[in-house]
């Protein structure tokens, strides 16, 4: 009797745990999937600027949408993505003068103030950005 209210409560504890498990793994998942979505959806708006010869650097992703990506991180592999189909690092981010920007403030802060990187410096929006933050 004693054995088989002790398996019956570790089937229980397992199925539990099994459970919780699995919500975790499947929350994670669809957090990476919109991750995903989200940097794919700036690419594609990105690349058919490219295509047309619209735009492209800065200008092309602010107009593409990188301040509706979630951080300084998918902003950055965002552009990993555009060198890996063959176009210029949109970033600039071998010059050195960009390596401890926050990308993330610096779209918000250029959507937020209607930049228009033709005619203001990127050095200019980058100071005023970061002093934002």
């Amino acid at each position: 009797m004693k054995a088989e209210v002790l398996i019956g409560v570790a089937g229980l504890v397992l199925s539990v745990v099994t459970y919780f498990v699995g919500a975790r793994r499947t929350e994670k998942r669809l957090r990476v999937e919109e991750k995903q979505n989200r940097i794919r959806g700036v690419f594609e708006k990105y690349m058919e600027f490219r295509r047309t010869n619209y735009t492209g650097g800065f200008d092309g992703l602010q107009k593409s949408g990188a301040a509706t990506l979630a951080s300084d991180s998918e902003i950055r592999e965002l552009a990993d993505l555009i060198v890996k189909h063959g176009e210029n690092d949109p970033l600039d981010r071998k010059s050195g003068l960009f390596s401890s920007v926050d990308f993330k403030a610096f779209f918000d802060y250029s959507v937020e103030e209607r930049v228009n990187f033709l005619r203001t410096p990127v050095a200019e929006v980058i100071e005023k950005s970061q002093k934002k933050t």
